[in-house]
Formats: structure tokens, C-alpha cells, sequence
């Protein structure tokens, strides 16, 4: 295929596809510290007031409570706060949260009507609208999720069901995006015979860009002896807290670090995934300890060219150290500089995660862009390899979790692998337990492109009637491309083209023989997913890509061509 273009195919094709429009980013939010923890109380207990409030406020702790006149909350103050109480716990600076008017399940009649009841109070007493909810009983549901948005909702805390039963009290970090915000999860949910230990173990799931929900109930629960916390033991937690650096936020405060307008497609895809996984005795984290001194330098490199955090450091190695300061400067010399492998522990999607859960590295680059604090893009080269054999068509690999590749059906988990610098570039190879081979390269062309092949050798021993890939490349951490939206991209087969907020700097990825180029706005990111065809047995085909950054996009688009057209026919 020749991938050039005829000033005349150019003309069309600017009257077909019109230029991009540039999008701004959105706002950019605070990194997630590592010992991030949100503590919330529930059912209006007079112990929040009496003993919680002074403790928490004394060591300088956030917190949401959650109110309700719920049981026999109206005539009973004895177990119960007065709503002058309740108020003074918004003066002191703690967020005051919606339980419902009367503790009543998501799933009985007129939720809507039950938030604006309450809200009604807090209007009252001069309380500040609540964008933080508790569901009662911690009983959820997908219907209640609309009406939650509608009410002005933004965060809503569960239980640790259905992951964990309810009667251990156990529960899961929160994982931004993946979770979705009016379905966070407790990571502990308190009881009588809570210790220090039990605490800590809750507390710990606060690491690699989790956070851990804390639910208590009253410290005492004078009304609920099931759900009650002894003061001296929730002092010594809270305390605890204090001496060990963590960060303690009211729900409402999870604004400054995540945008609740972004959620997953399925919310309940990852519970289920959970469920699945803890079932199965896997578990819920990809970490990848260094084997060597050697290669914990070098991934200490890499994580400084992409500027990790300590929590995102935590999360590809299981270790809390931070990157030393003296290696800083030292990767940015290094040759190939502005390509590396992608380390895994950040996700490369800002959206649609539930479409990639735990994404893999071993087929993922980063290409950082050759302007000034540009960040990059990470490629998935490829993302997916489909192939048609007498068996009908079947998902050969798929660099994430999201739908079972045949080897997920089978229970047979492939092994880890890493990119391999060539001296050119970098070249990854997989063989499939069937004999299937693929392989991936990427070759720089100068510091602001590089050419990309794709192969597959058919060594199943079964013609291959149809096989093709998928190539994606995620724009979420490339500066002034992080818009989730295709409204600043176009999709010219086989080129897909993107432009930044100002209109002015352009990335193109382009594929030989490719069947369909587009964009997936919530990620977001660009495909040009090229198509292999018939592929014989022990037979093996070529395909070549092409990437670029730049600041005019016709000479992207005429280099993508020189490109795609060294291809044979």
C-alpha cells in the first residue's frame, strides 16, 4: 500500500474533514498523597459531638458526619445530637453529610425527596448544602445514582460490600476513576472489637493512588452496640493517625485531588472484578519488585523522566522510596531520551477505566513531546490482537482487563514482559501458548518521530483467515491534549490526528492497511488499527506505523506518508 497523497486527495480530504478545534484541558487536580484518608460517622450520634468533634478537631483531623432524624433520632438526645449540635460541628469546620431524612434504603420510595427533606434542615440551622452522601445500612443501587447527580450529589460513600460481606467489617481501597464517585467504597467499616491492628489494616489500603474511606458510627454508639467503637480504642486510632503522617480529609475535600464528573461506564464492572479476583485468592494490584540493583536504578530513571509521585512509585514497585534527587536530571541524557517504557502505577486513561482495568506495561511506550513540559503519550503497541481460525474469531491478547482473551478463558496466565533497548529503538516479542507470535518496534526518526512495525507469524499450524490489531494511543497525560473529547481530533484512515488547546501543536499516529482509524473521547486517546488479513501457516507479515509531534500538521501528515509508503505492496 502507498500511503502518499495527490494534492487533489489532500484538497478533498480538507473539505471532508475539517480542521480540529482546539480544546482546552481541563483543570488540573492535586496528586493523590500517599496516606490519603477520609474519615466519615454516621446516624448523628451524640458521641460526634461529644467526644469525636473536640478529639479530631484538637489534632487538627477532617471528617464528614453523616445526619439523619432517622430511629428515634427527634425525641431522643440522649443517644442522639440536637441539631444545634449537629450545627456546631459545621462551625468547627467539619463537613456535614446526607443520611437521608429518615435512614430509609436508596431503594425505598422518593429518595429525592428524602435528601431535600434533610437539606431542609440544613438550610434551617445555615448549613452548607451537603455534596457528600452515606448510603443507610450501606444498601446500594444503580437507580439511586441519577437521583444522587440530580441532588447536587458529588461523593457518595458505601460499604465494603459486596467485595467483603458486611458482618467483617472489611473493605477496599477507593481507586479514583475506576471506582465511580456516587459509589466509593468503605475500607473498614468499625466494630466493637476493633483494635490498633484491625485499624492499621483498614488504614494501610490508603497507598499507590488509593484512598481509604473510614466509616465509623458513634465513639460510643449508645443507640447501636453492633456498629459501636469504644472512645479509648478510637482515640488511640485517631492519635495514631496523627504520629504516622497521614493526610485525614472530610469527603467533601476529595475535590482537590479528583473531578467526580468523571466516571466509569459499567459502575459496577469493578466491584464484580473485585469479587471475582478476592474470590480467586489473586491480587487486586499489578506491583513488579525490581530483581536486581541494576534494574531498580534504571526503573528509577524512568519513573523520574515521568515524574512519578511516591504513591505511583509504590505502585509499580510495592516499595514507598522515593526517586533520589541526583537522579533527576540523569535519564533526560540518556539515549532515546524521549521515548521509554511506559512503568506502569500511573494509568495511562483519564476516563472509560473500567474498559482497562490493571493496564499492562508490557506493550505500552511513552513519546514525550518535544515542547516544554509537553508530557507524553503512551502508545499500546499493540493493544489488542484479534485473529479467525476454523475455531471462529478469538481476542489473542489484550493489554489490559476488561473482556477475557482465550487464555483467560482457558486459566492459562501469560508471563510478564519488558521492552528491550536495540541500540534503534525498542522491540518487545510475545509467543501465545498457540504458537502465534507477535512482535513490536518502535525506531525514532529524530526527536520528535519514529516509525513503529507490527508483526505476526502464524505458527498455530492453521491458516489465519483474518487477523488484525489494535493500536492506541492514550493522550490523557500529553499537555493541552487531555480534553475528553474527539471534537479536537480527525480520523483520515489511516491517519488519526489530534491538535492541543492552542491550535497550534499536532500528533499523528498512522498505520499501513488500516481498517478503521478513530478516537475514544473519554480516555482519550487516538487508533489507527491496522488489519493483517490472511496469514498462512508458519507465515509472517509486516505492518509499519508511524508517530510524530509537531507544530504543522501537514508535514506530520506528509512524513506519515513517506513512512507508511516504504511498505511493500
Amino acid at each position: 500500500m502507498d500511503g502518499s497523497l495527490s494534492m487533489s486527495s489532500l484538497i478533498l480530504l480538507a473539505l471532508l474533514f475539517p480542521a480540529q478545534k482546539p480544546v482546552a484541558d481541563p483543570p488540573k487536580k492535586l496528586p493523590i498523597p500517599e496516606k490519603l484518608v477520609v474519615l466519615t460517622f454516621d446516624d448523628a450520634a451524640k458521641s460526634h459531638f461529644t467526644k469525636a468533634g473536640p478529639l479530631l478537631k484538637e489534632l487538627g483531623h477532617g471528617a464528614t458526619f453523616f445526619v439523619t432524624e432517622g430511629f428515634d433520632f427527634p425525641t431522643n438526645k440522649k443517644d442522639y445530637m440536637t441539631w444545634e449540635e449537629i450545627q456546631a460541628l459545621d462551625r468547627m469546620g467539619f463537613e456535614i453529610g446526607n443520611h437521608t431524612i429518615d435512614h430509609g434504603a436508596v431503594t425505598a420510595p422518593d429518595l429525592a425527596g428524602r435528601l431535600r427533606a434533610l437539606n431542609k434542615k440544613f438550610d434551617e440551622y445555615k448549613i452548607p448544602k451537603p455534596v457528600s452522601f452515606a448510603y443507610p445500612g450501606n444498601t446500594i443501587s444503580p437507580e439511586a445514582l441519577p437521583i444522587l447527580k440530580a441532588e447536587g450529589i458529588r461523593f457518595a460513600r458505601r460499604g465494603g460490600s459486596p467485595e467483603y460481606a458486611y458482618s467483617t467489617g472489611g473493605g477496599v481501597g477507593y481507586e479514583p476513576y475506576l471506582d465511580h464517585p456516587l459509589l466509593i467504597p468503605s475500607a473498614g467499616d468499625s466494630r466493637p472489637g476493633w483494635k490498633l491492628k484491625d485499624f492499621e489494616k483498614a488504614v494501610e489500603k490508603a497507598h499507590s493512588g488509593r484512598i481509604a474511606v473510614l466509616q465509623f458510627h458513634g465513639v460510643p454508639d449508645t443507640a447501636h452496640n453492633w456498629v459501636n467503637t469504644p472512645y479509648e480504642a478510637f482515640e488511640e486510632m485517631m492519635r495514631w493517625l496523627k504520629t504516622t503522617g497521614h493526610t485525614v480529609i472530610a469527603m467533601r475535600d476529595l475535590e482537590k485531588y479528583i473531578d467526580p464528573t468523571i466516571t466509569p461506564m459499567d459502575p459496577q464492572f469493578v466491584m464484580k472484578d473485585r469479587q471475582a479476583r478476592i474470590a480467586a485468592g489473586k491480587p487486586l494490584e499489578d506491583i513488579r519488585p525490581s530483581k536486581s540493583g541494576e534494574d531498580r536504578t534504571a526503573w528509577a530513571l524512568n519513573m523520574s523522566k515521568h515524574r512519578f509521585t511516591p504513591a505511583e512509585i509504590r505502585a509499580v514497585t510495592g516499595h514507598r522510596q522515593d526517586i533520589p534527587h541526583s537522579d533527576r536530571t540523569a535519564y533526560d541524557v540518556a539515549p532515546i531520551s524521549w521515548i521509554a517504557p511506559f512503568p506502569g502505577g500511573r494509568h495511562p486513561r483519564t476516563g472509560f477505566r473500567d474498559g482497562a482495568i490493571r493496564p499492562q506495561r508490557e506493550t505500552k511506550l511513552s513519546f514525550f513531546a518535544p515542547w516544554e513540559k509537553g508530557g507524553y503519550g503512551v502508545l499500546d503497541l499493540p493493544e489488542a490482537i484479534w485473529i479467525t481460525q476454523k475455531g471462529g474469531r478469538t481476542l489473542e491478547y489484550l493489554a489490559h482487563t476488561h473482556v477475557n482473551t482465550i487464555w483467560d478463558l482457558k486459566k492459562i496466565e501469560l508471563p510478564k514482559l519488558e521492552w528491550k533497548a536495540t541500540g534503534k529503538g525498542f522491540a518487545i516479542e510475545r509467543k501465545l501458548p498457540d504458537g502465534i507470535v507477535f512482535r513490536a518496534k518502535a525506531m525514532p526518526r529524530g526527536p520528535s518521530s519514529a516509525e513503529l512495525e507490527l508483526e505476526l507469524t502464524n505458527g498455530s499450524g492453521e491458516t489465519i483467515r483474518d487477523s488484525s490489531a489494535q493500536v492506541c494511543l492514550m493522550l490523557a497525560h500529553l499537555e493541552g491534549f487531555r480534553a475528553q473529547t474527539n471534537d479536537n481530533k480527525r480520523f483520515d484512515s489511516p491517519r488519526a490526528i489530534a491538535v492541543d488547546a492552542t491550535g497550534k501543536r499536532f500528533v499523528l499516529l498512522a498505520f499501513e492497511q488500516c481498517q478503521r482509524a478513530w478516537g475514544n473521547a473519554p480516555c482519550p486517546c487516538l487508533h489507527s488499527d491496522p488489519a493483517f488479513g490472511e496469514i498462512a501457516p508458519a507465515g509472517t507479515k509486516t505492518l509499519r506505523g508511524y508517530i510524530g509531534f509537531g507544530e504543522d500538521a501537514k508535514a506530520l501528515e506528509e512524513e506519515a506518508s513517506q513512512v507508511l509508503g516504504k511498505a511493500k505492496p
